[in-house]
Order: C-alpha cells, then sequence, then structure tokens
C-alpha cells in the first residue's frame, strides 16, 4: 500500500523568537511510518521541523499548521494514497494580532516583540484539516485520524471521537476510523488506543505502538 502519516506538533509564530506550540514529539507517528515500512508499504511522512523524524520512511518537513495544510493538500491531490494516517497535533488556533499595552500590531510587525507592561495575543481558529482530506485525496482513501485526550473519562473520550465523526454531513468525507488515546495512560511501554470505527464501534482496542500498527494495516 502507499501511505501519507501527519506527525508532530505545529507551532504559529508570535514573532521571529516566540511561538505557540505544543508538546507532541512526533514519537508515535516516526515509529508507525517506519512500521509501516517495515512491512512493505510505501511511505511517506509530513513531520514537524522539531518532530521524531522516520529512520525508513521517506518525509518532509512542516512548522506552521498553514504549511502543514499546503503540504497535506498536495500530497493528497497529487499522490495516490491508499490510506492517510493523521496524526499531527494541529494548532487549533494562530495568532493574528498583537496587543502592546492596548496599542494593537498585525503578527510580523515586529522581529521581537517590544517590552512592555502587558501584551495580548489575538487569535483565530484554524480549519479542521481532517475534514479536508477526503475531499482531497478522493472517498476510497482510508482515513485514520487520532484523537488525544488528557485525564479523561470513557464517556469524555467517546464524545471527543463522535465530534470527528460528525464534523460534516456528507458522512462520505468523514474519517473511516479514529485512534483514542488518554495522555495519563502513556508511558515508555504503553500506549493503550481504542480503535472506533465511523459508526461508534469500537473495532479494536490495543496496549502497544506495534499492535497499533499492525491493527491499522489489517483494518485498511
Amino acid at each position: 500500500m502507499k501511505i501519507l502519516v501527519t506527525g508532530g506538533g505545529s507551532e504559529e509564530p508570535i514573532d521571529n523568537v516566540r511561538a505557540v506550540c505544543n508538546f507532541s514529539t512526533g514519537r508515535t507517528s516516526a515509529f508507525l511510518s517506519d512500521l509501516f515500512c517495515e512491512k512493505g508499504n510505501e511511505v511517506t511522512e509530513i513531520v514537524s521541523e522539531k518532530g521524531v523524524k522516520p529512520v525508513k520512511a521517506n518525509f518532509i518537513t512542516y512548522k506552521t499548521f498553514s504549511q502543514l495544510a499546503d503540504i497535506l493538500q498536495k500530497e493528497c491531490e497529487s499522490k495516490k494514497y491508499d490510506a492517510v494516517v493523521h496524526a499531527a497535533a494541529v494548532s487549533d488556533y494562530s495568532p493574528y494580532c498583537i496587543v502592546v499595552d492596548g496599542k494593537e500590531y498585525p503578527v510580523g510587525s515586529f522581529s521581537k516583540v517590544p517590552a512592555g507592561t502587558e501584551l495580548t495575543i489575538k487569535m483565530k481558529k484554524n480549519p479542521k484539516l481532517v475534514e479536508s482530506i477526503k475531499k482531497w485525496s478522493g472517498t476510497k482513501t482510508s482515513v485514520i485520524a487520532f484523537k488525544l485526550t488528557s485525564n479523561a473519562d470513557e464517556d469524555e473520550r467517546k464524545t471527543a471521537v463522535n465530534k470527528i465523526f460528525s464534523s460534516n454531513e456528507d458522512k462520505s468525507f468523514v474519517p473511516d476510523f479514529v485512534v483514542s488515546n488518554d495522555l495519563s495512560e502513556i508511558t515508555n511501554e504503553k500506549h493503550p488506543c481504542v480503535i472506533y470505527s465511523n459508526i461508534m464501534e469500537a473495532v479494536a482496542r490495543v496496549d502497544t505502538l506495534s499492535e497499533l500498527g499492525n491493527k491499522l494495516l489489517e483494518l485498511v
């Protein structure tokens, strides 16, 4: 199969030295990319500049949400992928304006935001990339999304997963599967996950990334 993977976390710059970011390392996506390669698949990963890189898979780097969106769209539209595993931690918001001591400046106005007594950052909501993947790649492409929660109970995790499946009224454009995992349960040895189908059926429960990768290959 031909598989596209996204991984790592995006950074949204405030100026040339500061950014809004998350703590994603890209370890999961790099592991899955290499495991897919070991199983004989052709794999490309779109990974953040600071994320863990795959050893066996080809990779393209990105930094910001807009860069990730552009690369993902180009890859999906120009190449025939059998599956897209969207594991990147994508920024929900991007800064567009900074307010220093009550005066507004567009992001990018300064190489470094000047010192002041008060700083406010205004942010705009980014679109959900997972909602566009099948529009770019075609509905025959299998799409797997990830939903990471933190200290959530089972009902909260299922609600978060269902929100992804309910994001588009046209069900042909929603992901085929969502991998639910919670930060509180992840260790160096264990990575418990539940894989849900788009009818909210728990089709698999796994304890490690190896088990997850093999099960995803089986499902797609």
